[in-house]
């Protein structure tokens, strides 16, 4: 099953399972999400990860009922920021990853997430690999063309898209497939997606991997 917000470039072979990844390059648990899914234990099953980005300010904004890119308004209370903080921390060691507060401190990620949706599904996944570390490791700012050209490289990929992800066509069609995801039930990042099922957050890979394998 492929999704509308992630439409494929290449075909799995048959009875390859399909599982969707829905991210936004500032959050952390996206980020952790993407080190597990590089590791050899999830790459040897062998399926087929549709890297699918979304804006998590658009689906926010959504389920307040508000317009896709109305104004920032932050949904977490004192007591869960920092109880979240807490957690990123603990995450980080647990899973024994570098862990860097991104610079800016609220980066902008809509320029790399709108290029990562330009790019075909092998660039993509390298891509979006490069721009987590750059964020979270290398405290770059991911929404400079010079960041993002690096983070080409390191895929292997060209430039020739890069100036297309700063364009309004390449936000209006983010917000429309975050739109799209929202109506499938994805409301945060990172969503997983096999089938009709939707696992959210980083620590329900387990049970994905549990129901698709059961």
């Amino acid at each position: 099953m492929v999704g509308i917000c992630c439409q494929a470039t290449t075909h799995p072979p048959a009875m390859t399972t399909v599982v969707e990844v829905f991210y936004d390059f500032r959050s952390p648990y996206a980020y952790f999400a993407s080190h597990r899914l590089r590791g050899d234990a999830i790459v040897r099953r062998g399926y087929d990860w549709r890297w699918c980005p979304v804006s998590i300010d658009v689906l926010l904004n959504l389920q307040a009922g508000r317009e896709p890119w109305a104004a920032y308004v932050d949904p977490l209370p004192g007591p869960k920021r920092a109880h979240l903080i807490a957690d990123v921390r603990r995450l980080a060691a647990y899973h024994r990853l570098p862990l860097r507060a991104p610079r800016p401190l609220r980066p902008n990620p809509i320029p790399a997430l709108c290029l990562a949706r330009l790019l075909d599904d092998r660039e993509r996944q390298g891509f979006s690999f490069a721009v987590f570390d750059a964020l979270w490791q290398e405290q770059q700012d991911i929404s400079t063309p010079e960041v993002l050209r690096a983070c080409l490289a390191r895929a292997g990929a060209g430039t020739d898209l890069l100036d297309a992800a700063f364009d309004d066509a390449a936000r209006a069609d983010l917000a429309e497939v975050t739109r799209q995801a929202y109506a499938r039930g994805v409301f945060g990042v990172p969503s997983f997606v096999a089938g009709d099922e939707v696992f959210f957050g980083s620590d329900r890979l387990d049970l994905l991997l549990w129901k698709i394998e059961s």
